[in-house]
């Protein structure tokens, strides 16, 4: 068996036709937040979808994920967001897929107000988490202008597959089926509040994702996230699709780990299909390779407990098992 792969590549990837060809490639995906002018949005969709060959250019729009927008060396500048929210204060957010944690002492509509330092210089396009069930929404859209910027592109040259971040309900299928009404839609389940909405979720939708990277960090505790995967990949079955911390140790060391391989066996047993392999395995070719061989590797594989079913009834044994009664 060949796991399905969908490869994110950048806008501008010299080297993103190559892996049409791949073993299992499912389609390319181009994350939105990467930084293109806007008179050249077209010519790149255009670019990646001849990289596709026959397999769908999926456009990750970001709707509800919250981005650093400007650089921010706290606590001396407050962080500036892609969105005006708000929420209780104060309040623990992360940044960094949770990496990095620091104490919310104030917002100020899509300014963070951060206590303390955290740990580092934050900086534009860096995704922020403020699990917090107070969470708001002050600009009263689904899509930002960047999303709704993309719809339009998209619908432009012909492109109509959407990942869409942070899907919450039902509706917010419906409404980027309004905007754009060929549209194929990959719901990513990346909150508590799309977990609690999947099902209905999982009935609008064409494709789910469980994309842990965010996922990981909106759960808590973290270590409900497994579960959270595995309900996601049984409801969605056939259509279920996995993304982000895959392989995350591949890139310092020349083979994966052994927690890496763990997961990717799980995920295999569990029955997932396809994944989705992100910027951090992507944007290197050779580590894209690499990835590639790993996961592939894996998922010819057949299942431990099948191989132990067929040592313990093949006609060697007797019907018994190799190991002592």
């Amino acid at each position: 068996m060949t796991a399905g792969l969908i490869i994110t590549q950048g806008p501008y990837s010299s080297f993103a036709a190559r892996w049409a060809s791949a073993p299992g490639f499912r389609g390319l995906r181009l994350n939105t937040v990467m930084p293109v002018p806007r008179d050249r949005r077209e010519e790149r969709l255009r670019y990646l979808r001849r990289a596709c060959g026959a397999r769908p250019l999926w456009v990750d729009l970001k709707a509800r994920q919250l981005r650093v927008r400007e650089f921010a060396n706290t606590p001396y500048t407050a962080v500036i967001l892609s969105r005006r929210v708000s929420c209780r204060v104060p309040a623990t957010v992360y940044f960094d897929n949770g990496r990095i944690a620091a104490r919310l002492a104030d917002i100020d509509g899509d300014r963070l107000i951060l206590e303390g330092y955290a740990g580092r210089l934050i900086g534009p396009g860096e995704s922020v988490n403020i699990p917090e069930a107070s969470l708001a929404f002050l600009d009263g859209d689904l899509f930002t202008e960047g999303d709704l910027e993309w719809i339009e592109a998209c619908r432009s040259v012909g492109v109509h597959h959407y990942m869409l971040s942070f899907a919450e309900s039902a509706e917010d299928i419906s409404r980027l089926r309004e905007a754009d009404p060929e549209a194929v839609v990959m719901a990513k389940i990346e909150s508590r509040n799309g977990l609690e909405s999947l099902d209905a979720i999982a009935d609008e939708a064409d494709l789910v994702l469980a994309a842990r990277g965010d996922l990981y960090v909106e759960v808590t505790p973290p270590h409900e996230v497994d579960a959270a995967v595995r309900c996601i990949v049984r409801r969605a079955g056939r259509r279920a699709v996995v993304g982000s911390r895959i392989l995350e140790g591949l890139s310092g060391a020349p083979v994966p780990g052994l927690a890496d391989l763990a997961d990717l066996h799980r995920l295999r047993d569990l029955g997932v299909r396809e994944l989705l392999l992100g910027d951090d395995l992507c944007f290197d070719e050779e580590l894209l390779a690499r990835a590639i061989r790993v996961v592939q590797a894996v998922w010819s594989l057949r299942p431990a407990g099948l191989r132990a079913r067929e040592r313990v009834g093949s006609p060697d044994s007797g019907g018994r098992s190799d190991g002592p009664a």
